[in-house]
Formats: structure tokens, sequence, C-alpha cells
């Protein structure tokens, strides 16, 4: 019975404003932005039309090392316009962002396959909707970003060359690559040479397998025993 109360008074405590126009948004680490999240913002302006890109200024190495404005200024250099690239402390919560949209502005939250469990939508245990809700299942009656924000899982995009996280690191610090090869390399899975973006790049990327490499020599013996653990018990 109190839930059905509760069911039946929501709508009056908040007023849920019809969406008359929507904005996408692609949050995420970019540690760095590669050519495969350029192919997923194109496509994600084919089917939205207005597209963001947040991200945070964090700058915490190893898994940040690059702060916001290091961030966007390669995003630049790769096509995305300056305009479009917004800091934001959490990116998954646009907050600065949506301050510049009337509330009759609905939110889509964009996602990859591997991160499309960060935001979960459905219902509330106490009853109601909760503040995230599925674009596929509402894109035909969307509401204002201050009622409802919504989830969409971006389908994965082939990119050739090199194009993975991990891929792109590794072109970037490890010193398997010959610097002629490392800047032609660069060029074409990026799109651009820049000299001083590609020497920013490098030197931070460079430094972070310098780290990886002490850290491994330093504990090699430890390594060895955690492997031989692990291949040797259930552990």
């Amino acid at each position: 019975m109190k839930r059905l109360i509760q069911q039946l008074i929501s709508p009056f405590l908040t007023e849920q404003v019809k969406a008359k126009r929507v904005i996408a948004i692609y949050p995420g680490r970019f540690q760095p932005f590669g050519p495969h999240h350029r192919k997923v913002f194109q496509n994600l302006e084919k089917k939205f039309g207005k597209v963001y890109i947040t991200t945070s200024g964090i700058k915490q190495p190893p898994r940040h090392p690059m702060n916001f404005s290091e961030k966007a200024r390669h995003m630049v250099k790769m096509g995305i316009p300056k305009n479009r690239i917004v800091k934001e402390r959490v990116p998954y919560v646009a907050n600065n962002l949506l301050k510049k949209f009337k509330d009759d502005t609905a939110v889509v939250y964009v996602f990859g396959a591997k991160d499309a469990g960060r935001l979960k939508g459905g219902k509330k245990k106490s009853g109601g909707l909760t503040y995230y809700q599925d674009y596929k299942k509402n894109k035909d009656n969307m509401v204002g970003y201050e009622t409802h924000g919504y989830i969409y899982t971006a389908p994965t995009v082939k990119v050739g060359g090199i194009s993975s996280g991990t891929e792109i690191r590794k072109l970037l610090g490890s010193p398997s690559y010959s610097e002629k090869n490392r800047e032609i390399i660069f060029k074409k899975t990026f799109g651009y040479f820049d000299k001083g973006v590609y020497n920013m790049l490098t030197n931070k990327f460079r430094k972070l397998f310098e780290i990886y490499s002490k850290f491994i020599i330093e504990n090699k013996n430890y390594i060895k025993k955690l492997i031989k653990e692990a291949s040797t018990g259930a552990n």
C-alpha cells in the first residue's frame, strides 16, 4: 500500500519536463585518446547530432599520467572541436556541462561495451525509478536531465592499425620502437604529427615504462614466486 501511494504521488513531487532536444556525452579517462575513441565520437554525431566528451583533470601516474589540458590538446589535434571537450570532476556526472542547457534537454551517457556496467538504471528498492534509465527503452519518451539521464552502449568499432589503449601506450613508451618508426606509426595511428604533442606524449609514457621495468627488475624473485604459487594452487 505504501509503495502504491508513493508511485501515485511521485509525478506531483517531481515535475517531469518533456525533452525538446537531446545531447550525448562520451565520458572517460582517455589516457590517451585514440583513433577508436574518435570513431565512436563521429558515429555518435551521426546518431545524436550534438556530442560532448567529458574527462577529468586528475593527474596521478601511472593510471592518470595526463591532465585535462594535455588530453584536450591531443584531442583537438585529432579533430575534436575544443568546445566539445569539457572538464568534469567525475566524467560520468556532467554537472559543469549541463549548467549550459535548459531543463528540457535530455542527456544520454555513452559507454563502450567493456564500461557499460559503470552506471545502472532501473527501479529503486523503495519504489519509483532511479535517475539513470535505458536509452533504447525510453528514446520515444525522454524527459529533461534534471529528472533522468539515459544510458547508451555504443557498438564496438574497428579501426585499422593500432587502436587499443594497451597498444597505444606501448607505441608511445616502449623502448622496443626506434624513434623513426615511432614517429611514422604515431602519424598513421592518430592522423597527425605535431612535434610538441608527440614529445609530450612519448615522454610521459616512456617514464611509465621505465617505472614498470624498474619494478619488475627489483621484484623479479617475488614475481617468480607469485607465478609459481598461482600455477600450482587454486589461489
